[in-house]
């Protein structure tokens, strides 16, 4: 099932649902800062083992993975909570289309998609739809904050926003080919952080 119309976001007209405290607050961090162009390791290393087809960017943010999807022949979902943020990237690549949506709500299309990347974004109840999302063989590429037993490494967050370790490969063992799973720090030292990091291909 498609979402509704309402979600979608066109760059002759933007409609959103009414303004929640997410949207404020992502609003303003993106209005403050310069969009990032940065594509993780992760996914330029594995995006490979995808499948042709649709890709999905979940908290897509300004766009960097989806305009690398794009760029490399995917039919681009990007979603995000930001019409800020959304509004800088739609119109950039015509296979990529932006969708403004809550991802507390948002419920995943199941058999759509080729490649989900899930990108620094922490939202456990999508973890079944990711699979459900996926289609046989398709790749899932996530990275995302851990806890550290330096809580100065949190970054602010509360812990429940953060990944407990090995969460990420319990969680997708079952239903993915693990091709790649770490722990690792993030290599910042100007905003230094915990990483789990996993490729893995859909049973």
């Amino acid at each position: 099932m498609q979402p509704p119309a309402l979600f979608w976001m066109r760059i002759s007209r933007i409609t959103v649902k009414p303004v929640k405290p997410d949207r404020i607050k992502w609003n303003k961090r993106y209005s403050e800062k310069t969009p990032g162009q940065m594509v993780p390791r992760i996914v330029r290393a594995y995006i490979h083992r995808a499948p042709s087809g649709c890709a999905l960017d979940i908290a897509c943010g300004t766009g960097a993975v989806s305009l690398f999807l794009a760029g490399r022949g995917y039919r681009v979902d990007a979603v995000d909570i930001s019409d800020v943020a959304l509004a800088a990237l739609a119109g950039r690549h015509p296979d990529i289309r932006v969708v403004c949506a809550d991802l507390d709500t948002f419920d995943l299309t199941t058999g759509r998609y080729s490649v989900i990347t899930n990108i620094r974004y922490l939202n456990r109840r999508l973890f079944p739809q990711m699979i459900t999302a996926l289609r046989p063989g398709g790749l899932l590429l996530f990275e995302s904050f851990l806890k550290s037993p330096e809580r100065e490494m949190d970054r602010g967050f509360k812990r429940d926003y953060l990944l407990d370790e090995n969460e990420l490969s319990d969680v997708f063992a079952s239903s993915l080919d693990i091709l790649y799973y770490a722990e690792s720090d993030s290599g910042c030292d100007l905003t230094p952080a915990r990483l789990a990091s996993l490729a893995g291909v859909k049973k």
